[in-house]
């Protein structure tokens, strides 16, 4: 038979972003072929070979960028405020629904590719195939399975508790043979009502046991840390990435601590902050209480405290990034009260902590895809790759709310059909 044609793509706007932090390309075209990049550049030097045939899409005063990168998301949360603990008592039936819904949604914001940080049982690995078969719209994926916890420790109940040198380094080659394209550590407390937050759960040994199992396999790791002392110890074990990264102390007090911060930068530990999450609870709670009239004087005290520790730790992002820390963007979502689709308010959060428009896009891009491995294939705009692609209104280097102004996503050349014209 035949070869069927060629089909190409020519995609062309005011400027192109490749996602490295390079500086714009202006009056840009980006040339796809089979669903992959042929070229890009300026308009005047991209052209479509003679006698092809091509589809063409001008999206004038527009800004052409790579799809977004969100390193750190739940799926199976409902971002309702729906508490971990409940979250695992759903069947799995159930969650597999909810994590689909919410994958599409991503999709459909502009993230072609994220990371999943913790289901419950193998509904990340049901979910991640079905994409992959084409029997459900969502972005690429990079899953953990189910993170490991120490018995009775935050995320324990999807599926994961071990305990103990021997036994943690059995789950890791356990999530391995399952799937698992990473390994997620719980090595602090959090909002799991049997956990303290406050307090570190594994101990080096234990951490090191499973980054070296994991590392061995050719697999990096990435660790939540709520308190200063499971970022010590993280550290202290060769863990790759620290999420949340809060320097709390047992007592429930917050000190910044440069030395640890040294010690991020100069073991190139990716740093992913989480911001946005702690904003949506006390917005959204404190909406919530107040639609319901129930929003007393010492709850809002409580919303004000509250705000007060979100600057705390915006702060503490700028001083790591301005010691040379490796920030990328994740946003957690949909836990807590986080909603789905809306991962720009992180990138959004990493420039108000100092970053800048430009260096906050990268993060949520290149940087992001770079920090959890998949640097190779996601997060840029290069001729070879797969065309994963968001076209936005504007000019997000210079007023980044422009990247809520999505006017198409594509995912390997084909443009997604997000009901909207």
């Amino acid at each position: 038979m035949p070869e069927t044609p060629a089909r190409y793509m020519l995609i062309t706007a005011a400027r192109l972003l490749d996602g490295t932090g390079a500086v714009p390309v202006t009056q840009a075209a980006l040339l796809v072929k089979n669903g992959r990049i042929v070229t890009l550049g300026p308009a005047t030097d991209v052209r479509v070979p003679d006698g092809a045939a091509a589809d063409r899409k001008d999206y004038g005063d527009a800004t052409i960028l790579p799809g977004l990168v969100d390193a750190h998301t739940h799926l199976v949360a409902p971002g309702d405020g729906t508490l971990g603990d409940d979250i695992a008592k759903e069947d799995d039936d159930f969650l597999l629904l909810q994590a689909a819904k919410n994958a599409r949604t991503l999709l459909h914001s502009g993230v072609t590719t994220l990371r999943e940080n913790g289901a419950k049982g193998k509904v990340a690995f049901s979910l991640r195939e079905g994409i992959q078969r084409k029997l459900a719209p969502g972005p690429r994926m990079v899953i953990c399975g189910r993170p490991i916890a120490i018995t009775g420790g935050h995320m324990g109940y999807f599926g994961s508790e071990a305990d103990g040198e021997v036994a943690v380094r059995a789950e890791v080659r356990k999530l391995l043979k399952e799937g698992a394209d990473y390994i997620k550590i719980v090595a602090s407390g959090g909002s799991t009502r049997t956990s303290d937050p406050n307090r570190a759960s594994y101990t080096v040994a234990e951490l090191a046991a499973m980054a070296d199992e994991a590392h061995r396999h050719g697999r990096l790791t990435a660790a939540h840390c709520t308190s200063a002392q499971s970022i010590q110890n993280c550290l202290d074990a060769g863990v790759d990435m620290i999420i949340h990264c809060i320097f709390t102390e047992p007592d429930g007090t917050y000190r910044f601590r440069p030395d640890l911060v040294e010690r991020l930068a100069a073991a190139k530990a990716w740093v992913n902050p989480t911001l946005y999450v702690m904003k949506a609870g006390i917005e959204r709670q404190r909406e919530a209480r107040e639609r319901e009239g129930r929003l007393t004087p010492e709850l809002e005290a409580q919303f004000e405290a509250s705000r007060r520790a979100l600057d705390v730790r915006v702060d503490a992002v700028r001083q790591m990034s301005e010691a040379g820390v490796l920030m990328t963007a994740g946003s957690d979502s949909p836990w807590g009260w986080y909603a789905p689709g809306e991962f720009v308010h992180e990138i959004h959060m990493l420039a108000q902590a100092g970053l800048s428009y430009s260096d906050a896009i990268v993060a949520g891009t290149a940087g992001a895809a770079d920090s959890i491995g998949v640097g190779a294939v996601a997060g840029r705009l290069l001729p070879g790759r797969l065309a994963d692609v968001l076209v936005v209104r504007g000019d997000p280097t210079r007023d980044i709310a422009d990247l809520w102004n999505v006017l198409d996503v594509y995912q390997a050349g084909r443009r997604i059909n997000r009901g909207v014209e």
